[in-house]
């Protein structure tokens, strides 16, 4: 779609995402486009469906990714069934697979329907709620706490987000644009500095009608987790209740007082590997006794990924179109990359019958795959 038509694109998600923008908001919306790819399908000159590829990145062991973001998939109601969003995912993925885009994530209205043209879900998070009660204060720490308005220390944010980010697989990179208009918003911001001023930690959080939203909780080490902690504690006078948004490996609920604590797990963005072949060159893998696994795909939306691939520690990868019977393991483009995200383990994907192969071959891929669990921050 062209530069006149992003007033089109805007109408119809006003319409169905049922939002009302002022001028303002309008013009912004509008400006924001021009960093988008937008696709539409057209019946004369009204726009019956479209769909946006947002161009991001995400941290993948210390490197950044190109990462596709399909957002804003919409369709009038009166061209609904007809084909017209399928035909603008498959097109996106020719696209992204141009614009070397080899990952793209998506937050779906419906998970069965992406998994169709091979999504997967690939992130989950932990809903911690907390009553007064549970704000017992820890040993006090070392480091101190600064609060910051959302115009200032962006620098010690993006000091610290990266180091965290690269404990996992997929989280999202961050400019300053996205930190103030994305992340921070009207949060309060809290950071927690050690004895020597160097910050190792912050969080994210609002505080309404006696209760306290933490958004983002992130710590570097355990004397940021407790101090970040134990500033919460602080607020036992002014809240209820405290809601906390976190990954799922956390371990702070385990060092509460009382862990027995209301938690609920919830899935988060869907992922697909765009480009098997230029993703395989890129990702890390740890080889160490194992020196070759050979596995196969079948993508049906993105033919050019089915195949058979061989990985060796010397001799890199080699690809072949066609699928041989009895020849090492054998993958959905969902499953492969719920495996290469680190979502599941061969041996989860095996026991839920989504992989077909022997142990050893399983147990020879796993080895030499990044041994992190996959998160996302961002909406979008």
């Amino acid at each position: 779609m062209h530069k006149k038509q992003y007033k089109d694109a805007l109408r119809l998600s006003s319409y169905a995402f049922q939002y009302d923008y002022s001028e303002r908001e309008l013009e912004k919306k509008i400006k924001s486009y021009e960093d988008q790819d937008l696709y539409g399908i057209f019946d004369g000159d009204q726009l019956a469906a479209k769909l946006h590829i947002r161009p991001f990145h995400i941290w993948l062991e210390q490197q950044q990714v190109k990462m596709g973001g399909i957002s804003s998939v919409a369709t009038y109601p009166e061209y609904r069934r007809k084909g017209y969003v399928r035909e603008l995912l498959i097109h996106s993925l020719s696209e992204m697979r141009r614009n070397g885009q080899t990952v793209s994530f998506l937050h779906p209205f419906s998970i069965p329907f992406y998994r169709k043209f091979g999504w997967e879900v690939f992130s989950e998070f932990l809903t911690l709620s907390l009553t007064k009660a549970d704000l017992i204060r820890q040993p006090q720490q070392n480091g101190y706490i600064k609060r910051f308005s959302r115009d200032s220390n962006i620098e010690d944010l993006k000091t610290i987000y990266p180091q965290f980010a690269d404990k996992f697989i997929g989280m999202m990179t961050r400019d300053r644009i996205w930190w103030k208009e994305n992340v921070i918003q009207k949060s309060q911001v809290a950071i927690y500095y050690d004895q020597h001023h160097t910050p190792l930690g912050y969080m994210l959080y609002d505080i309404s009608k006696k209760e306290m939203e933490i958004r983002e909780f992130v710590p570097l080490n355990h004397e940021a987790r407790i101090g970040l902690w134990n500033f919460i504690c602080q607020h036992d006078s002014m809240v209820n209740k405290v809601e906390m948004y976190t990954y799922v490996s956390d371990p702070l609920p385990f060092t509460l007082f009382n862990p027995d604590i209301k938690t609920e797990r919830k899935t988060f963005g869907m992922a697909r590997i765009v480009d098997v072949k230029e993703f395989c060159e890129i990702y890390p893998f740890q080889w160490s006794d194992q020196s070759s696994v050979t596995f196969q795909i079948v993508d049906e939306h993105a033919p050019w990924n089915t195949g058979t691939y061989t990985l060796n520690k010397d001799m890199g990868l080699s690809f072949s179109p066609e699928l041989r019977q009895n020849t090492g393991l054998s993958f959905t483009i969902n499953h492969f990359t719920a495996l290469l995200l680190g979502f599941k383990t061969a041996q989860q994907l095996s026991d839920a019958g989504a992989i077909k192969g022997s142990k050893s071959e399983m147990e020879a891929l796993q080895s030499i795959l990044l041994q992190k669990e996959p998160s996302l921050f961002d909406g979008f």
